[in-house]
């Protein structure tokens, strides 16, 4: 028995062992098992919350965002009332230009029912002549927000107003009018440089639009209007792909209640004055929405706005989504710049011609890239040798005359 080697020993005593170590691991597993399906079976309760209070003035921020207030309604001035205005010259400019403007048509709108001022009413003015000053005494009224824009007691409206004068095309003449281009840059207002830059090459009846979030909005705007430029408001929509792309901290989203989105375009309104229209910033999703979309042309409608519509979605609803067939607006047929690069710039342009040529006019769109700023200006300088006349934006707002 002694006989047995030091390894055999070893061996022996590691067989022995084997048993023991399989049933030791084998317990563990089944309790580790038994541990891992509680975690998951037995506890349905919802995770704990931890509330934390904000400090009232952001609660006071987040109801006024999200509409807990109505927004108020537009406000008609009454000229006969004494309304304190502190610029009589502009009261004095006002009425001249309403005298001699042709014109006030039949009441439009949905909650009013008189004469009112017709967009391309104002009396024509030399070339490189300045807009009249913003604002213009009878077409604001001062709220919380700020100023924003009304219709005046005598039936002067913003999109009339602000616009920059043109030559309306007789109805009895239409046929044999020449054909009519108009073309609006977007996204002025965050590089002042840039834009001053701008004024120097685009001719005064290329329009301009400005983006609400602006720090020295008010005064990019009055450089405009003196250059002759008329100007129109950016108003951030919801596009598709939200969150992702995000217009901005107060763009109309389709998720919010009506309150609550009118109460932030009372906020984008405020901003400026001296805008004739607004124009939407992105808004695919926003536009498409019919129900979203019917009370912000409502109020814009009944604030003596136009609206633009830049045209570059599939499925917009403007066309059923506006007040009535007097509403004021038009949808871009074209966006020029689409391709950044001079030669596709140059087609897209060429592209508009022929549109004007077929239609009798063309509304292009383009952003305030240097490359488009650049294409465009060369462009409208050879435009009238074609037989084509370059006007603003606001004579495509003109409705078709019955």
């Amino acid at each position: 028995m002694n006989t047995l080697s030091s390894d055999e020993s070893a061996q022996t005593r590691s067989a022995g062992l084997n048993p023991l170590a399989i049933a030791v691991f084998a317990v563990a597993l089944l309790i580790g098992g038994l541990l891992v399906w509680l975690s998951f079976a037995g506890n349905n309760a919802p995770p704990t919350q931890i509330v934390v209070a904000l400090p009232e003035a952001e609660n006071n921020t987040s109801e006024t965002l999200m509409g807990d207030a109505s927004a108020p309604a537009p406000q008609v001035l009454d000229a006969m009332s004494g309304q304190p205005t502190n610029d009589e010259a502009a009261t004095a400019d006002t009425a001249a230009d309403t005298e001699a403007g042709t014109g006030k048509g039949t009441g439009t709108g949905t909650d009013f029912d008189r004469d009112v001022q017709k967009i391309g009413s104002l009396p024509m003015i030399a070339p490189g002549a300045p807009l009249a000053a913003a604002p213009i005494a009878g077409l604001y009224e001062e709220t919380a927000a700020g100023l924003l824009p009304v219709i005046s007691a005598d039936g002067a409206r913003p999109v009339a107003s602000y616009a920059r004068p043109f030559a309306p095309v007789p109805a009895d003449t239409a046929e044999a009018a020449r054909p009519r281009i108009a073309i609006m840059i977007t996204g002025f207002g965050l590089n002042r440089t840039f834009a001053g830059r701008a004024l120097e090459q685009l001719p005064a009846d290329v329009s301009l639009a400005f983006t609400p979030y602006s720090t020295d909005l008010q005064e990019q705007i009055n450089a405009a209007r003196a250059d002759g430029h008329e100007v129109a408001l950016e108003l951030p929509m919801e596009p598709f792909d939200y969150p992702d792309n995000d217009p901005g901290p107060y763009t109309l989203l389709t998720s919010l209640p009506e309150e609550a989105n009118q109460k932030r375009l009372e906020w984008l309104l405020a901003r400026a004055t001296g805008y004739f229209a607004t124009v939407n910033r992105q808004g695919g999703r926003y536009l498409s929405d019919e129900d979203a979309l019917r009370p912000i042309l409502g109020t814009l409608q009944a604030r003596g706005l136009g609206f633009i519509d830049t045209g570059d979605g599939a499925r917009n609803a403007t066309a059923t989504a506006a007040p009535d067939d007097t509403f004021e607006w038009v949808a871009a047929g074209q966006v020029v710049d689409a391709a950044k690069s001079p030669r596709q710039i140059d087609r897209a342009l060429a592209s508009l011609e022929a549109t004007a040529r077929d239609a009798g006019i063309a509304v292009g769109i383009g952003t305030a890239l240097p490359i488009t700023v650049e294409r465009v200006a060369e462009w409208a300088a050879g435009l009238n040798e074609k037989g084509i006349d370059l006007v603003p934006v606001s004579a495509a707002l003109v409705r078709p005359q019955g």
